[in-house]
């Protein structure tokens, strides 16, 4: 009760109340829409030099049914995420993955010790930026297998549990020859080294392909690829303060979960468990001046209280809708881009709603018990 009382307080701010249901029952695509997101900065593999792979390294299996997933990170979020009684949940079945595209190096042996040194159950992901692979959409089948066999070997050398596939782009749903090589590129990582290792991927996509009107078919051997290299499925919805406070509960649901209702009712085994076990929403946590790609808020104009109310907002809807009950992510988090005031927010949703420690009806509610905590106006 204290803890619902102290939110509920600090929910109080100077936003006022809901700013209202439109009557579109499933809103428009935001400003998160976008081809490519940001360049981010990355802190954690800076000046390590190449280091010899590892022989004796074995990829954890990941497993897990109730995760969260965390893109870009810096050192003080892995401190703040770590704590047994105020970070993450540290319950059985549960996981932490720490996606990070890094700007000098495939994969960082610092950042992996970092990462597992804090928790056994947090997990290390480097990622495979697509973007930075000039002439991708056109090079041969044997340069995207020297590209990803490379970044394979330098992380499984560097302590790599899972990679990270960054990100597919907005043309996707559309232009086969995109979907195709994603798929290679997919397939060609997952391959095992040789030594028999493998690495199991997360996979990122852009919101236009992460809502099912930009598909122009089934996209059936795209969506099998990814089934059998990737164990999570990222939509990215970078949506601003003013998109998650105009929408109803209802309609938020109904936006964010709209391609997972689309492969669920496909009938095609490869995408029912995409759907069902995969399928992962990502929300921005940032909140910096000005506007930005990520979207999220800008701290000139929303305070940090109104910010973490449209946050709890979106981890109730995920919790509450169907595909999103054991799964949701967040990025970026690194404090480079968002206010520090964001992560304990972050980590207490996922107590509250994923923590195994409620009940289910508890879990389903706003955070402390609170819906003022979850009500927020546009800026």
């Amino acid at each position: 009760m204290v803890l619902a009382c102290a939110l509920a307080a600090c929910a109080m701010g100077s936003d006022g109340d809901d700013g209202g249901d439109t009557t579109d029952p499933l809103p428009p695509d935001d400003d998160g829409a976008i081809d490519q997101t940001p360049t981010p900065p990355d802190d954690m593999a800076a000046g390590e030099a190449p280091a010899p792979p590892d022989p004796d390294w074995q990829p954890r299996p990941f497993g897990k049914t109730r995760f969260v997933v965390f893109y870009q990170l810096s050192a003080d979020v892995v401190n703040v995420y770590k704590d047994p009684v105020t970070g993450m949940p540290h319950v059985a079945d549960h996981g932490y993955v720490f996606t990070q595209s890094h700007a000098s190096v495939s994969a960082s042996r610092a950042t992996a010790d970092l990462i597992h040194n804090a928790r056994d159950d947090f997990y290390y992901a480097p990622a495979f930026d697509v973007w930075e692979r000039d002439g991708w959409l056109s090079a041969s089948d044997a340069q995207l297998a020297t590209w990803a066999h490379e970044f394979r070997d330098e992380a499984i050398g560097r302590h790599a549990d899972l990679f990270t596939f960054n990100e597919v782009p907005s043309t996707a749903g559309e232009n086969l020859n995109v979907r195709t090589r994603v798929a290679k590129i997919l397939r060609y990582i997952n391959e095992p080294d040789a030594q028999g290792r493998r690495l199991r991927g997360v996979l990122y996509l852009t919101e236009k392909p992460s809502m099912p009107q930009n598909w122009d078919g089934p996209g059936t051997e795209f969506w099998r690829a990814v089934d059998d290299t990737c164990d999570i499925v990222i939509v990215e919805h970078y949506h601003s303060q003013g998109y998650v406070c105009t929408y109803s509960e209802a309609q938020l649901g109904a936006h964010l979960f709209a391609m997972r209702e689309w492969l669920d009712r496909s009938g095609d085994p490869a995408k029912v468990r995409i759907a069902n076990s995969k399928y992962t929403v990502l929300h921005s946590s940032r909140i910096a001046p000005g506007t930005s790609g990520w979207a999220g808020a800008d701290s000139d104009r929303t305070s940090l209280a109104a910010f973490q109310r449209a946050l709890s907002k979106l981890a109730k809807v995920t919790r509450n809708t169907a595909g999103g009950f054991n799964r949701i992510a967040f990025g970026p988090v690194t404090t480079q881009i968002t206010l520090p005031g964001v992560e304990p927010r972050i980590a207490l949703l996922a107590r509250w709603h994923l923590g195994a420690v409620q009940t289910a009806s508890s879990e389903t509610s706003c955070v402390a018990g609170a819906q003022v905590n979850c009500t927020c106006s546009p800026p």
